[in-house]
């Protein structure tokens, strides 16, 4: 939906936050005692999200510093809908199997970035067309905030990849800050409802306007990829049985699956039974990463043993497979599995070699 850019300031913000306290969980970025990494924690007070603090990444690489804009830390709003552990079923001593029935609370993400916003749409398509019953109950109760990426960093590439540094859909609200003020715009039906609350916001003038899309055109031309998505799977599958070069790409490769963890996405699990004596045992679904050796590992023997493998699988995933079967790119440029990656691999680069190296 198309909505009017309205303009506020700083305490605009904290009224919008305000406004959902005791109402919701909100879930927004914050550093926690002792930790150094931005997180997506729950948060009790405005206040709690960082503020004169910028994020430094590169491939292998993170640290905060001193600043006035941050990206993201490893965290995703993916642990809120798809998180690391999850009860499924109890069977009871007479074999009664009971499934847990999920209520979940209302969330509020708060403050999140497009990219993030964009995994959520990801997520839609891949646990709404297998009815994840977890996911479908929360994804119901959730009103995403969303703050326009004005300084992309060196790891981004949501331009690429249509996540950003824009919100342009699935999102209630977008703010920006620019120049000492605050832009809001309404994405939804429920956020122009919000919005409607904030009675000191008023239209933004053509010059603001002017000025925001200025802004973000070069925001977007720094979270640029030097490759194109356009016929991308096909390019990559030309390459499918080139046993030497997914060797090459992935010579670097730990199989930590860091990357799996951290990217927004990925939604890879597996069950085991938790057994409590001789009382119940519970079925328990967890994350898997497509690095973990077992994950390909079936009565018959292994059909992806080596590492090169594991990584050609993860790459095709996300830009050929997804995209096949749900018409959507299964990477959103957030760059976290190039920040987080202990051996500095840029997924940027080998897609480009993989795809025949055109930008």
């Amino acid at each position: 939906m198309k909505s009017s850019i309205m303009m506020g300031a700083e305490n605009d913000l904290k009224t919008l936050f305000n406004k959902f306290k005791g109402k919701a969980m909100i879930i927004g970025p914050k550093i926690p005692d002792g930790e150094i990494a931005i997180r997506y924690c729950e948060l009790n007070n405005y206040d709690e999200i960082p503020r004169g603090v910028e994020d430094y990444q590169e491939p292998g690489k993170y640290r905060l510093m001193q600043g006035n804009f941050f990206r993201h830390g490893f965290d995703s709003p993916k642990r809120y809908l798809h998180p690391p552990t999850l009860k499924i079923v109890r069977v009871e001593k007479g074999l009664e199997i009971k499934p847990y029935n999920y209520d979940p609370k209302e969330i509020v993400f708060f403050g999140i970035k497009p990219c993030d916003a964009a995994a959520i749409r990801v997520m839609d398509k891949t646990f709404t067309w297998n009815k994840d019953a977890y996911y479908n109950a929360q994804r119901e109760k959730i009103t995403i905030i969303v703050e326009n990426c004005t300084k992309p960093g060196k790891t981004c590439f949501c331009a690429t990849m249509r996540a950003g540094p824009r919100i342009t859909e699935n999102f209630d609200i977008a703010y920006t800050r620019i120049n000492g003020k605050v832009l809001f715009e309404a994405g939804s039906v429920k956020g122009e409802e919000i919005l409607k609350g904030l009675e000191t916001l008023k239209p933004a003038s053509n010059e603001v306007i002017a000025e925001f899309i200025k802004l973000m055109d070069e925001a977007y031309e720094k979270a640029k990829a030097q490759f194109t998505t356009i016929n991308l799977p096909e390019k990559l599958e030309i390459n499918i049985a080139n046993e030497n070069l997914w060797k090459e790409l992935s010579e670097k490769c730990l199989a930590c699956g860091n990357c799996t963890m951290v990217c927004p996405t990925c939604f890879c699990f597996d069950i085991y039974d938790e057994s409590h004596l001789d009382e119940y045992v519970d079925r328990v679904r967890y994350w898997d990463s497509c690095f973990t050796y077992k994950y390909a590992e079936v009565a018959g023997g292994h059909f992806r043993p080596e590492i090169w493998a594991m990584y050609r699988q993860w790459m095709l995933h996300k830009f050929s497979y997804w995209k096949k079967q749900f018409d959507i790119f299964g990477c959103v440029g957030c760059g976290r599995c190039i920040t987080w990656c202990p051996a500095g691999i840029d997924i940027r680069e080998n897609v480009k070699k993989a795809s025949g190296g055109c930008k």
